[in-house]
């Protein structure tokens, strides 16, 4: 706050998880994608610089180009950098260690306003860099995961992140994660604020096409988001054997592919955008987020309230942040599942589900929320 009582304006640094090469691809389908979003929505929000992953001089060889503009909103600018480390990108997500510290710093350097309050929000897991470049910056991290529990990263990626997990805990000012389950997995200072934040419903900064409620769907049960060894194959061919399932997604896994495509009854839709769900929603009655409990990392599901925006109610394989309403039923604490199932069905459509969205749901509010903890802390 400056000397008038007036809020100042907000100037953000953001190292994605995803970034515009993503954004590019899939549209704004995870969660750091959607809060760049939303905050570039927010009248506190001056401007945003936005860091990709630096391409390597093989890449470009190769013929990857420029993300360009992918964000298409004003606020926002994207910085593509390119690294001469030659062989990088081979070595996966164990690049980031290497390759963005001083990515960061630089930028820290450059993209600093004397006229706002300067926030560096950082949601990777992997890339620890120098204390001192944060002078002067306030620092939010944000765990889109617990990524030392992540199904999809090695023993080694996970020392990598435990290490980047202790620059956090020395160093963030805000610290926000998707499950309470997350946070307290952590020690925090006395003076971070640590706050829950779990994904939320969202709405897009590109208007999203309606769903044309006359369409008849298809397919009794669906699924729509990436598919890994957390799929839970057993429950998927059990329900199978009565109902008819689409599953939209790109495949992480090869063997949970062979083992879908196997099983009758079962429709593999393949990979979408962000900006085709309105259509993906109009296929299936019940959404589905069949996953592995013993593979969970302190997850918050976003397709959850996409379910919810459509009017799907939802099976689950466990208890999330939304709990006793009757459009969303446990597969693991049911005893009649199939009974369940049909009077789910019978629900699909009803402006019930959606309406029952409470303020306390909409990615939006979460924002503001934090931001007018941000505006207040200052530095």
């Amino acid at each position: 706050m400056d000397v008038t009582g007036e809020f100042m304006k907000l100037n953000f640094l953001i190292s994605l998880y995803r970034d515009s090469y993503f954004y590019k691809e899939y549209g704004p389908s995870v969660r750091d994608l959607q809060i760049l979003e939303t905050l570039a929505n927010s009248h506190s929000v001056s401007s945003i610089t936005s860091l990709n992953r630096p391409v390597s001089i093989i890449e470009k060889c190769l013929g990857r180009k420029s993300s360009g503009n992918a964000f298409k909103i004003d606020k926002v600018t994207t910085i593509d950098g390119l690294s001469k480390d030659l062989l990088g990108p081979l070595r996966g997500r164990t690049w980031a260690h290497k390759v963005y510290p001083k990515l960061i710093e630089d930028s820290l350097a450059e993209f600093w306003r004397d006229d706002c309050v300067n926030i560096f929000l950082d949601f990777l897991p992997i890339g620890r860099f120098s204390e001192d470049s944060l002078k002067g910056w306030l620092y939010w991290y944000d765990f889109i995961d617990n990524f030392v529990k992540h199904n999809r990263f090695s023993v080694f990626q996970k020392l990598l992140v435990e290490d980047k997990y202790q620059f956090v805990e020395a160093n963030a000012h805000v610290v926000t994660g998707v499950s309470k389950a997350c946070l307290s997995s952590r020690t925090w200072r006395a003076n971070t604020d640590s706050l829950v934040l779990s994904n939320k419903v969202f709405f897009p900064s590109l208007p999203e096409i309606v769903s044309d409620k006359n369409i008849k769907p298809e397919f009794q049960l669906g699924f729509l988001g990436f598919i890994t060894d957390k799929f839970d194959l057993t429950f998927i061919k059990n329900i199978a054997e009565k109902y008819s399932i689409a599953i939209y997604g790109k495949f992480l896994d090869k063997r949970v592919y062979k083992e879908l495509k196997k099983i009758p009854n079962v429709y593999l839709g393949g990979k979408f955008k962000y900006s085709d769900i309105p259509q993906i929603m109009g296929t299936f009655k019940v959404g589905l987020i069949p996953y592995l409990e013993d593979k969970s990392h302190d997850e918050s599901p976003l397709k959850l309230y996409e379910y919810m925006k459509f009017n799907r109610p939802c099976i689950t394989s466990t208890d999330f942040e939304i709990t006793e309403v009757d459009f969303l039923v446990n597969y693991n604490n049911c005893r009649f599942l199939l009974q369940e199932v049909d009077r789910l069905i019978d629900m699909s459509g009803s402006d019930k589900i959606s309406s029952s969205m409470n303020q306390d749901w909409y990615l939006s509010n979460a924002i503001e929320s934090i931001l007018n903890i941000i505006s207040e802390k200052g530095l």
